[in-house]
């Protein structure tokens, strides 16, 4: 980075996310980092969708007040303040993550790294759906012993009044 040029508050946000969504998937192997993918992207609109406006500001400051920046930590203590974040604010942790995952495993190039290992796995399911052979009654019968069929038709309702603990009995014992 050029020491002459100050940062601007859009790109060390930038950066912020970049540096999250990398110590929430690193990458290795054949298997991309989350910013390599675009993940940082992603997040961010859906924060914008769900937080609001400041949601950058918000998250920026969640990552400060967890020990961040993660810029300035090795990959233990990036852990280490996953973890703290996931404790100390975890509606937004949750939110960070399922965008992150989601957004992740979306992925074209990451959708083909899942493919390569013979996974049928695809981008979007719905246009095609996956394959699936037909259920054969003898064949898929489970023989476990366990439970029992019950044919519509012949399900009745179940009498609660000895069942005190769902809202059934008397109330005495």
């Amino acid at each position: 980075m050029n020491e002459d040029k100050p940062v601007t508050d859009a790109a060390r946000l930038a950066n912020m996310l970049r540096d999250l969504v990398d110590a929430m998937i690193p990458g290795d192997g054949g298997w991309p980092s989350a910013s390599l993918v675009g993940v940082q992207g992603v997040l961010g609109m859906r924060l914008l969708e769900t937080v609001g406006e400041n949601c950058l500001d918000q998250l920026d400051r969640a990552v400060l007040d967890c020990g961040g920046p993660l810029s300035e930590l090795d990959a233990e203590a990036r852990l280490a303040l996953l973890a703290r974040l996931e404790k100390e604010r975890p509606q937004l942790f949750a939110l960070v993550t399922t965008a992150t995952y989601l957004a992740y495993y979306e992925s074209p190039a990451v959708v083909r790294q899942v493919q390569s290992l013979g996974q049928p796995y695809k981008a979007i399911p719905a246009l095609g759906g996956y394959p699936s052979t037909p259920f054969d009654l003898e064949h898929d019968r489970p023989n476990h012993g366990r439970g029992s069929y019950l044919a519509t038709d012949q399900v009745r309702p179940v009498d609660l009044a000895s069942l005190q603990h769902v809202g059934g009995g008397n109330g005495q014992s």
